[in-house]
């Protein structure tokens, strides 16, 4: 029997132990108001277990899931419409941005009572590829800085890699574009091209830039239509914070 008890007391604290294990990490202080703010956004990580931020909600959501615009949905209209602003701290000095965005996670379950669903969803995207012709971006020597940009040689400044400029492209095209290009590295990336042709504006007189497509063939690359199956995030329910 006295044995019986010693086992049942040891399962116990095994459990406990787990419990206090599997606890979502959460920031040990946090400060949030309605800001007032209607344009322009802020969402920081900041040494010494930081975080700084004055946004509307459904981008904080976006971080802290770590997904873009298009892959979260439902919840109310001020989702959108009311910037807040954030300021949350870590006794944790180092720690990380992945532990930090795991707690950013916890302060909307546990200040704007959020509960969201996950499901899977296939999306119209574009895959940005290498041409076959093979890839013509020019890599930047280690130390190397980005070269002048002018409005007469790009329309993008900084880009570096064929990540960046995937989702630089998102905002371009209307629509997901994919980094499928396997290059790695750093790189002098410059694109000028016709973008009267996706604000539909008028361009003016003497206006003569390439397409899209040609621009970025010039560069070895291109855009190609594809399905990918990503997560989204549906949200089900959340609450204005009450006042600090």
């Amino acid at each position: 029997m006295r044995r019986t008890c010693w086992i049942a007391i040891l399962i116990c604290s095994a459990l406990a132990s787990f419990a206090q294990t599997a606890a979502a990490p959460s920031f040990d202080v946090a400060a949030i108001r309605l800001s007032g703010t209607t344009a322009g956004s802020y969402l920081r990580f900041l040494p010494g277990g930081r975080f700084s931020g004055d946004s509307w909600i459904k981008q904080v959501i976006q971080v802290a899931y770590g997904v873009q615009d298009y892959q979260v949905t439902g919840g109310p209209g001020w989702l959108t419409t009311d910037w807040y602003a954030i300021e949350a701290k870590t006794e944790k000095t180092d720690a990380s941005k992945e532990e930090m965005t795991a707690m950013l996670k916890s302060l909307l379950v546990d200040r704007f009572k959020l509960q969201v669903r996950q499901e899977t969803k296939e999306f119209d995207v574009y895959d940005l590829v290498v041409d076959k012709g093979g890839s013509k971006l020019k890599p930047l020597a280690k130390g190397e800085t980005f070269p002048r940009c002018t409005r007469d040689n790009t329309v993008i400044c900084g880009i570096t890699n064929p990540a960046q400029l995937a989702r630089w492209l998102t905002s371009v095209v209307k629509r997901p574009v994919m980094d499928k290009t396997g290059i790695e590295g750093r790189y002098a990336i410059l694109l000028d091209f016709d973008t009267y042709a996706y604000m539909g504006g008028t361009p003016p007189e003497d206006y003569n830039k390439p397409s899209l497509a040609q621009a970025l063939k010039e560069q070895g690359l291109q855009i190609v239509s594809a399905k990918e199956a990503m997560p989204m995030y549906v949200v089900e329910s959340i609450s204005k914070p009450s006042p600090n």
